[in-house]
């Protein structure tokens, strides 16, 4: 027999309970049972990973380019400089939303 799961998020402002649906061994769903915690942490901390190490590598392969057409004389030393500044900031990006991530990650650890 298949019945609610009971958690209840907190704060809830109507007090309405998960909609997962779980087996009557089951005391919570797999979302929200603390013996999955260490499991949903992992599995949340591998999601995202792979596009920001994607973009870290395209950066990088950016700079490179760039310094290499610079010393060439390919590319005025001035619009390097700002190309350079654009790649930091998009670099800056990145980092502020593997932070935001990882603050959501552990907010909602700490509320289930």
């Amino acid at each position: 027999m298949r019945t609610q799961c009971p958690y209840v998020p907190e704060p809830s402002v109507n007090g309405e309970r998960c909609t997962a649906t779980i087996e009557q061994a089951q005391r919570y769903c797999w979302w929200h049972d603390p013996d999955n915690a260490e499991e949903r942490r992992r599995a949340a901390s591998k999601g995202g990973r792979g596009k920001a190490s994607r973009e870290i590598k395209d950066l990088k392969k950016q700079l490179e380019d760039l310094a290499a057409d610079v010393l060439k004389g390919n590319v005025d030393r001035g619009d390097g400089a700002v190309v350079n500044q654009i790649i930091n900031t998009r670099a800056r990006l990145i980092e502020i939303e593997r932070k935001i991530k990882e603050t959501e990650e552990l907010e909602s650890a700490l509320t289930h």
